[in-house]
């Protein structure tokens, strides 16, 4: 366990002392396949198997962001609407199932014929002692991959990019810049083409401005490690995964 999963893991109460939020987490998230039932779902107070995993991000995703307005670029409320699995403005329906795959930390399948849509999520995200086993980076995919369902559900292409300033042999967005006021708190789903700059999200900028809210905006009980992880995790994706060069990192003041 990693020093920032485990810190994270300490404060994770109990499902024993707080069964309220295992049976919340695991119905309003959707973590409801078979699939976890080998990964851990039979003790999810179990921080080193993957089941307990998402749980300590769930719990990151849901409690961790203090909301200051303006400064901070959306609402924890956004963030966790988005994650959530039921319809909703952010998306359709869809459920979270484990896959004992290693291509990537997660995918989203939109679109299915005669099934519910869902999310993968994937071993480089729990493997132990793994670059991507980190309950910040492990929000952080929750969110990105909540936004492939927006993309499909407002008729948007869902696929990566690469070049120009992606990294080769990796997939990237575009970074729609915006002021951290440019969208008012509770409205992360909607966007606007005709604004100056437009204001628009892609998965990977969805992840980024969680990770910079985590890092900056996180309640003091946040573990300094944690605020730490989610600056590496979002500069890193700030450098190798815009196709648009982006000087602003993680840290640099916001434009208001």
């Amino acid at each position: 366990m990693t020093l920032a999963e485990g810190a994270i893991w300490s404060m994770v109460p109990a499902q024993s002392q707080w069964p309220e939020f295992y049976s919340w987490a695991h119905d309003a998230f959707a973590l409801t396949d078979d699939s976890w039932g080998g990964a851990g779902a039979n003790s999810p107070s179990d921080g080193t198997l993957p089941y307990g995993k998402m749980i300590t991000a769930i719990y990151l995703l849901c409690y961790a962001l203090r909301d200051d307005y303006i400064p901070q670029w959306h609402a924890r409320n956004d963030y966790v609407s988005s994650g959530l699995a039921a319809d909703n403005q952010y998306h359709g329906p869809f459920y979270m199932r484990f896959l004992n795959a290693s291509d990537a930390e997660a995918t989203s399948q939109t679109g299915r014929i005669a099934a519910r849509d869902r999310t993968n999520f994937k071993c480089p995200l729990f493997d132990a002692g793994g670059i991507s086993d980190d309950p910040a980076n492990r929000a952080s995919v929750i969110a990105h991959e909540s936004w492939h369902h927006w993309q499909y559900k407002h008729d948007y292409e869902t696929d990566h990019q690469t070049g120009p300033s992606v990294a080769a042999g990796m997939e990237g967005d575009w970074y729609y810049f915006h002021g951290s006021g440019a969208f008012d708190f509770g409205t992360l789903w909607t966007y606007d083409l005709n604004a100056n700059p437009i204001c628009f999200h892609s998965p990977y900028q969805i992840a980024i401005e969680w990770d910079a809210d985590l890092a900056e905006h996180s309640f003091g009980w946040v573990p300094l490690i944690v605020q730490q992880q989610a600056r590496y995790y979002g500069n890193t994706r700030l450098t190798l995964q815009c196709k648009n060069r982006i000087g602003y990192r993680i840290g640099n003041p916001r434009p208001f």
